[in-house]
């Protein structure tokens, strides 16, 4: 099959290159020269421009950072739908909101080219290892077509509805995920403040009904000396917006207080870091460091 792939980072160029892996032929673009030419040293045919990557594609995948990038790289004067076939399915794995889907929608579909949103979940590693949740906005006609791609790059795929569907489910589960991120780093430093040991902390709220998944992503993350940048503050920051822009007629109380607890990182210059390490304003104001005892 013959695949383009506009927005090859972190997210898009782990799943390019396991379509590339699994033979398709899959022709990459990006800002960045580098992450292009990583995925040409797999076997990916480099493109000039998302318009040049989608001249006669089959599928035409996007993995872009927020709604601006997405609307150029559909829509914008190189853009997909320049040389998108008839019958081509586009398929924006982007996080944005569901305004914007059903916008680029329509002009894909004005020029009879399908749509479909799918953000996803799983995180890097999910991209690499093929095991990412997809949420899946569209047509049912078209989620089978575009079976055998889901197949290599999800290890669940949820059909949300309608065009815009995947976009709200994402853009909910994100918010509800940064709230969770938020309200243990306020409990658990408050804690260890007062004397608590983390691990036992941890050990025991995993066994009651304060435990989630998040608690148990902690350990990999913030709780670590390296602390990696799996997915960035700035990016959580967007998505918490987006959600509460969607909700903008509803009483959201605990989503605005993470936002702005958000701000409060960003304006410190913790944009870069992890998402979870938006509690280094809690560990700042307490004096204290989320860390487990390192094994011996």
């Amino acid at each position: 099959m013959k695949i383009a792939f506009i927005g090859v980072g972190r997210m898009g160029g782990r799943m390019a290159a396991r379509l590339v892996a699994a033979g398709h032929e899959v022709r990459v673009f990006d800002p960045s020269q580098a992450a292009v030419d990583a995925l040409a040293s797999m076997g990916a045919i480099a493109s000039s421009s998302p318009a040049d990557a989608a001249q006669d594609a089959e599928r035409i995948l996007l993995s872009l950072p927020h709604p601006k990038a997405l609307r150029e790289a559909v829509t914008g004067e190189n853009g997909v739908l320049k040389t998108a076939a008839e019958g081509a399915i586009i398929v924006d794995f982007s996080t944005v909101d569901p305004a914007t889907t059903k916008e680029i929608a329509a002009a894909a579909s004005a020029q009879k080219v399908g749509f479909v949103d799918s953000p996803v979940s799983g995180g890097v590693a999910g991209a690499e290892n093929g095991k990412l949740v997809l949420m899946v906005g569209g047509s049912e006609e078209l989620v089978e077509k575009l079976k055998p791609v889901f197949d290599i790059l999800a290890g669940r795929v949820v059909h949300c509805g309608d065009t815009g569907a995947g976009q709200l489910t994402k853009l909910s589960h994100n918010l509800l995920t940064a709230i969770n991120t938020v309200a243990l780093g306020e409990v658990l430093t408050a804690s260890v403040k007062a004397g608590a040991r983390l691990d036992i902390l941890c050990d025991v709220l995993t066994a009651g009904l304060a435990g989630s998944k998040m608690l148990d992503y902690l350990p990999k993350t913030l709780f670590t000396q390296e602390r990696p940048a799996n997915f960035a503050i700035d990016l959580m920051h967007k998505d918490i917006k987006l959600c509460l822009d969607e909700f903008s007629n509803l009483p959201m109380p605990l989503g605005q207080l993470v936002l702005q607890t958000y701000n409060a990182a960003r304006a410190k210059g913790l944009g870069g870091k992890d998402s979870t390490s938006v509690n280094e304003i809690y560990e700042e104001l307490l004096g204290v460091r989320l860390s487990l005892p390192v094994a011996q």
